[in-house]
């Protein structure tokens, strides 16, 4: 498996390798054919990487495997970066005029160098050296020595740890490994169940057992329950069990009716997963008083807020936001705990049930005022009123996008504010600094601008919040994770509230000059 070293080639010197596999039959002959091959098979996915070369340049983690024959330097693994590289290069080389166009549209916006024009290759001796190493790429993870994908969960924890926000029902998985540490048995179900069905978890907490244990975030990514853990154990060990039965081959056997099997298959839309969870809750929980006993120091639910969520606390009290909408954000509901009062007053509820959502949590922007807005933006925020962010998630969240610009430019327009640049956080980084000049400093002004600032300054630097809000919009291949719009409806729903007081105030100019004709 000898090789001759890394070198840097122009693209210029490189060739498509015409027995690639991907090439399908029957052969090709020549590299035209195969660049039209290639496109014809995974255009959209060629157009996708050229978009990244141009954003990010190539990956530095992988070198283009080449090997020199008839003279020629042939790319064995690197043949779909090779044609994208090529038509970023060269859009006109493309096979049709649209290709040409999309291609001319991307390499207009190339941020990164142009390093991909030279890639690092590593070139080997003979085409069978890199082959061992190609199928280590190409046919999974083998016994541990190729490359294991990434399953959901590890996912999850990877947007987690580069600064998104933490969901609730993937958290409900560490929760119950945290809660019932101390039952080795469940615990072990729990952590298997985990790893096996994962995703289940979405449905079963989301269309249920959140309601039924009164859940949510006590600050973000640290959920709390308004039942006693204990005594709502049978219920949890029976869900984790009917979350690990497999499905019977079939249904309509006479002994499935006794087998409890929690699926995507039985719990194939939300009505029939209430029905179902329900009826394990009334089996195993019955009328039994669930009510928490009084929190303990060890309780796994309570934790000691940190100057950080009493900040975060704060701003969201003091900020425009209906008050139901902002105690969500922060981790529950105010009605929830108006319940718990309730039920630890009269001791006779046997679960805990929340009031339906209101529109300012359910549906874009419904909490903002637009009395001043221009028409325009006026019509877009009342439209985005009428959106509702579960059932149109991608839509809402390109709303959210536009209709915070659109507000945003009105607000530089009518104050003349000069951004540093014409991005959407320099945009907003210069309107929150006007409508709070003491933003950055510890005791801000507009309090309820605080949150927003720091979450958008915050995830700027990591490169998150703001980019995917701009890949919205601008990338056809992006697909919008289900909570962003839920998360632009809690930033921004203050500063849009406070957009629109400013644009209701008159210039001081205007004012003199009103003042000064009214005494004329």
């Amino acid at each position: 498996m000898a090789t001759t070293g890394y070198r840097n080639r122009s693209i210029k010197r490189l060739h498509l390798d015409l027995r690639n596999p991907r090439l399908g039959r029957p052969a090709v002959d020549t590299e035209a054919e195969a660049m039209g091959r290639l496109l014809e098979e995974f255009g959209p996915k060629i157009i996708g990487l050229a978009r990244s070369i141009a954003e990010h340049g190539l990956n530095p983690t992988e070198s283009w495997a080449v090997v020199r024959e008839e003279g020629k330097f042939v790319v064995l693994e690197g043949n779909r970066r090779l044609v994208a590289c090529r038509l970023l290069d060269s859009p006109g080389k493309a096979p049709d005029p649209e290709t040409t166009a999309t291609f001319e549209r991307i390499k207009r916006g190339v941020r990164a160098a142009d390093s991909y024009l030279r890639p690092s290759c590593v070139e080997f001796e003979h085409r069978s050296d890199a082959r061992y190493w190609i199928h280590l790429k190409h046919h999974g993870a083998g016994s541990g020595e190729g490359t294991a994908a990434w399953g959901p969960e590890m996912v999850y924890l990877d947007q987690v740890n580069s600064g998104s926000n933490p969901v609730e029902w993937n958290e409900f998985w560490y929760w119950l490994e945290e809660t019932y540490q101390h039952d080795r048995p469940l615990v072990d179900l729990i952590d298997r169940a985990r790893r096996e069905q994962y995703t289940l978890m979405e449905r079963v907490y989301t269309w249920k057992v959140k309601e039924l244990l009164g859940a949510g975030f006590a600050q973000p990514g640290k959920i709390n329950v308004n039942v006693d853990p204990e005594k709502i154990k049978p219920f949890i060990s029976t869900v984790i069990t009917g979350m690990l039965t497999p499905q019977p081959k079939d249904m309509n056997e006479s002994n499935v009716a006794n087998v409890l099997v929690i699926s995507s298959r039985t719990l194939n839309s939300r009505d029939s997963a209430e029905d179902k969870i329900e009826e394990v809750w009334r089996d195993t929980i019955g009328n039994t008083d669930v009510t928490p006993a009084a929190p303990s120091s060890t309780d796994p639910t309570i934790s000691i807020p940190t100057q950080d969520t009493r900040v975060f606390e704060s701003t969201l009290a003091s900020s425009n936001v209906p008050s139901s909408a902002g105690a969500e954000s922060a981790g529950g509901s105010t009605s929830d705990a108006t319940t718990t009062q309730k039920n630890q007053g009269s001791g006779t509820t046997s679960r805990v049930r929340q009031p339906k959502p209101s529109k300012s949590e359910t549906h874009l922007y419904y909490g903002v005022r637009r009395s001043n807005m221009p028409k325009r933006v006026k019509d877009i925020l009342k439209e985005c009123a009428n959106t509702e962010i579960k059932t149109n998630p991608e839509t809402a969240s390109i709303m959210a996008r536009v209709a915070v610009e659109l507000a945003t430019d009105a607000l530089i327009d009518r104050r003349n504010l000069n951004p540093k640049g014409n991005t959407l956080f320099n945009k907003l980084a210069a309107a929150l600094r006007h409508l709070d000049p003491r933003l950055d400093s510890k005791i801000p002004a507009r309090p309820e601008l605080a949150g927003t600032w720091a979450a958008i300054r915050t995830n700027t630097a990591d490169g998150h919040f703001i980019r995917d809000l701009h890949n919205c919009v601008h990338s056809w291949q992006y697909t919008a994770a289900p909570e962003m719009a839920d998360r632009a409806n809690t930033l921004f729903t203050p500063l849009l509230n406070a957009i629109n007081t400013e644009l209701g105030i008159a210039p001081a100019g205007a004012a003199a000059t009103s003042n000064q004709s009214g005494q004329a």
